[in-house]
């Protein structure tokens, strides 16, 4: 396996340095498509007219320029980043499959429209992949990587089918009638079992399939009434399913091969709204339930028993919670002032704007090591709660102008926010525990800013970093540690050899799988088949009954 000082190197191969007096606030790269920052934030990735650019981070230097197929750019629908699967970090050393962590393609991502997926990699520009026609008689509703670089996981529209391509064989697993959207599957982080939830008839089915060739190891009939998503836990031990709100509440939890273990509440005898979101933490020691009663309820590992409950109230009134609130000055400058309790949430009345209908905890996220949980209730959309979920201690309350968007923890700062309000103001809101004060930085964005997206991108010893997007232009701020801005920062000269190259090694570990993994690999070949640059084909054949899984010959 790779050293961390190999990761470093090759981060700052890719991190040339930084202009004199270039400014982060002020650069703009205008495009046709909203930017997309990868999952570590090192490149950025955007469409500019007939052009495919990823950029550093950085410096916005262009690293690699790709020609997109005629009138790609105007149709293109999804920009998607390669992430590797990640285990619980309490996860024994070399229990993880190598097989599951392919992690030789650390910068891969996809384009793709109604009807046809482009793949490229930053790192071997020669790589290029093409699947035309996919879906067959339907258009192409998602686009996803599978376990690996190598995968590409289509799902037509309409849940008529799901399939997973390989790149490296040119041929498909087709599994028909899926549940829709990327919470109706997960992969096991350990081995890289794919649990999915398919609705063949009447009744949910959960299906266990193999990592290497994709035999369907286990199906089982789950006792609910709509399920709407499924998720493994960090370590890979457990299962979580969670039904529909007509059903009240109700959560399974299931073993890593699909058996049931039990269901949460153990009875239904309490009227329940029902279950909004369902988030693990990133260690697995916690499972936390957002309901549409706005309440957020923490269950411990194992038994799964209720740790604590916490309701998002219109009235804040807690002398261990600090409250921030949102102030506006005369010359528009936002910030941050501590209000006095009790104090009071904005209802949803109090933003026209605001989507109605949906009720309960639509935002949450624990931060890197689980320490922090952030949520958001949609009956009080412009306030953001956060909590410790080991203590039950109310930690903190923020409440803005503006409902709040999204939000996003640091990568490798635990106690870093990131908050985005729906206001026309490229404006971010940033929570740090260890700051005296929230902070509130605006870019300087040419109007109109249309629909912004925020994101974190790659940070250093100096400064950290973050970009705020829309479809015409995306621009680049920093701050350092303190909460301090910075509009530039001069660093040391590039390093030689910008070229692309081999990211990871691959290494061997230790399988503890309690599933039983497949016998053969249906995509054994690990060398690229005719460099990728084939054209991937599709089979037209229709079936008429349901099976679980069917392979499909590329045609070329």
């Amino acid at each position: 396996m790779e050293t961390e000082a190999n990761k470093r190197q090759l981060k700052m191969k890719y991190e040339p340095a930084v202009k004199q007096g270039w400014d982060f606030r002020r650069h703009k790269v205008h495009t046709s498509q909203p930017a997309v920052a990868s999952f570590d934030g090192v490149f950025v990735a955007a469409i500019n007219h007939s052009q495919f650019l990823i950029r550093s981070s950085a410096d916005a230097s262009i690293i690699q320029t790709y020609d997109l197929p005629s009138g790609f750019a105007n149709s293109c629908r999804f920009v998607r980043w390669y992430k590797a699967l990640e285990a619980s970090a309490s996860t024994p050393q070399g229990v993880v499959n190598s097989e599951s962590q392919d992690t030789t393609h650390g910068y891969r991502l996809l384009l793709a429209d109604d009807s046809r997926i482009v793949v490229y990699d930053v790192e071997k520009p020669h790589v290029h992949a093409e699947i035309s026609g996919a879906t067959c008689l339907t258009k192409l509703a998602n686009v996803y990587f599978g376990r690996t670089p190598n995968e590409v996981m289509v799902f037509s529209d309409f849940g008529f089918k799901l399939q997973i391509w390989s790149l490296l064989t040119k041929r498909a697993i087709e599994i028909k009638d899926p549940k829709y959207g990327s919470a109706c599957y997960s992969y096991r982080p350990t081995t890289g079992h794919l649990a999915l939830l398919t609705r063949p008839g009447a009744h949910d089915i959960l299906m266990i399939v193999a990592p290497s060739d994709y035999e369907v190891l286990a199906t089982l009939e789950l006792a609910t009434i709509d399920a709407c998503g499924i998720k493994y836990s960090p370590d890979g031990n457990w299962l979580v399913v969670w039904d529909t709100a007509s059903a009240g509440c109700r959560v399974l939890l299931l073993t890593a091969d699909g058996h049931p273990f039990k269901s949460y509440p153990l009875t239904q005898d309490e009227l329940n709204l029902g279950v909004r979101c369902v988030e693990w933490s990133p260690t697995g020691d916690c499972l936390a339930i957002g309901d549409y009663e706005g309440r957020v309820t923490a269950l411990n590992k194992n038994s799964f028993t209720p740790r604590l409950r916490f309701s998002h109230q219109l009235m804040i009134d807690d002398p261990h919670e600090t409250v921030w609130q949102e102030e506006l000055g005369p010359s528009r400058t936002r910030g941050y002032a501590e209000a006095k309790q009790p104090a009071i949430s904005p209802s949803i009345d109090a933003f026209p704007t605001a989507k109605e209908g949906s009720s309960g905890i639509n935002l949450m996220e624990f931060n890197i090591d689980g320490s922090l949980l952030a949520s958001r209730c949609n009956a009080t959309p412009s306030t953001l709660r956060i909590f410790a979920p080991q203590t039950g201690q109310q930690l903190t309350a923020l409440i803005h102008h503006s409902p709040i968007k999204s939000i996003q923890w640091h990568a490798k700062l635990a106690d870093l926010l990131l908050i985005q309000c729906t206001i026309l103001d490229p404006t971010v809101y940033v929570w740090r525990a260890s700051w005296s004060s929230p902070k509130v930085f605006t870019l300087s964005l040419r109007a109109p800013f249309g629909q912004l997206r925020a994101s974190w991108l790659s940070s250093d010893h100096e400064s950290i970093r973050y970009m705020l997007s829309n479809v015409e232009q995306y621009a680049i701020g920093q701050f350092t540690e303190n909460g301090e801005e910075v509009s530039w920062q001069r660093r040391g000269q590039p390093l030689d050899g910008l070229g692309p190259e081999d990211m990871f090694d691959e290494g061997n570990s230790l399988d503890l799988s309690p599933v039983k993994k497949g016998r053969g690999d249906a995509f054994a070949n690990d060398t690229p088949a005719l460099g990728l640059s084939t054209q991937l084909g599709y089979t037209s054949a229709v079936e008429d009954t349901f099976h679980f899984r069917r392979r499909s010959q590329a045609i070329t």
